[in-house]
């Protein structure tokens, strides 16, 4: 139950960093008008989220597949 807690807490966490890379990157892009700029730094951050966590996904399965293939020998 406490590792629940911890990956609501770290989701939390992400959603509000979200939000204010959103924000920076709003006021980054001044050429654009605010609402358009804050819906691309939003899908940018949502890139780096989903690469981010693909990457640790497939390195725990990485893992775990290399210490299965150890133990089978």
């Amino acid at each position: 139950m406490e590792k629940l807690w911890q990956f609501v807490l770290a989701g939390i966490a992400v959603a509000v960093g979200g939000l204010f890379v959103s924000s920076w990157i709003g006021s980054l892009f001044n050429g654009m008008d605010y609402g358009s700029a804050t819906v691309l730094g939003i899908c940018l951050y949502l890139c780096v989220v989903l690469v981010t966590c693909t990457g640790a996904i497939l390195l725990k399965l990485e893992k775990n597949a290399g210490s299965n293939k150890s133990q089978d020998e």
